[in-house]
């Protein structure tokens, strides 16, 4: 039997240092819960502590696959940040270790790669609005309600930016998917209204007929907001 976690050695595409980074087994992942807003609740190691590749020498970060493909050449902003971090030669965070991870330290890359993928000149905006989901299930996950709560108003805006400007959306979600998934971010942030109001975009999307899964998530979602708004009221 395999075990969850592998070291792969890696060459950082900004300072060109050679590393070890840990990474899970798609094989050996195993998903207990899905929760409303897609994000998976694991049995045993987390998959969403190991989807980020931080460089310990410059702090370049980026999701896994997107780290080896960057063209460093073509990102001019984030190679003058690297080069001052690698100049400046100051005490760099704990996040750079290789073995199991905790939720801390997997939300501190995460928090990097953020940072770094909103400096770069190409990066999709879809890749922003999931390393921003990621955030919120690991807070959600290590059960840190405030952080939870400031990632999902981040989150919010990333993906509101992403259907708006945004190229292709996800195959699995489409726009019905995107548009619930808004919706749902702010109904656990108590913004009933606000849900509510992206549930109906949702069911009205020209492609709900092609998600009949998301359809029925939706409705559920959209009824559970207006009985919250209820009880909100007679409270």
């Amino acid at each position: 039997m395999s075990t969850p976690l592998w070291n792969k050695n890696v060459k950082c595409p900004f300072c060109q240092f050679e590393f070890g980074t840990t990474r899970m087994r798609s094989s050996v992942i195993k998903i207990k819960e899905k929760m409303t807003d897609f994000g998976n609740i694991y049995d045993g190691e987390c998959a969403y502590f190991y989807a980020v590749t931080v460089c310990p020498q410059c702090t370049f970060a980026a999701l896994n696959k997107d780290f080896d493909s960057v063209r460093a050449d073509y990102e001019p902003k984030v190679m003058e940040a690297t080069k001052k971090i690698r100049q400046a030669n100051v005490k760099k965070p704990d996040i750079f270790m290789l073995g199991s991870l905790t939720p801390e330290v997997a939300a501190k890359r995460h928090e990097l790669a953020i940072a770094f993928t909103k400096m770069r000149t190409y990066s999709e905006l879809g890749t922003l609005a999931g390393l921003c989901m990621h955030l919120v299930w690991i807070y959600r996950l290590s059960g840190n309600r405030e952080k939870e709560m400031t990632a999902m108003a981040e989150a919010i805006k990333a993906y509101q930016e992403f259907h708006e400007k945004g190229g292709d959306l996800p195959e699995k979600l489409g726009e019905p998917g995107v548009l619930y998934l808004i919706g749902e971010l702010y109904r656990r942030r108590a913004q009933y209204k606000e849900a509510r109001a992206y549930y109906g975009r949702a069911l009205s999307s020209k492609e709900i007929k092609l998600y009949p899964a998301i359809a029925e998530m939706t409705r559920d979602m959209m009824l559970a907001a207006k009985n919250s708004i209820g009880e909100a009221e007679t409270a």
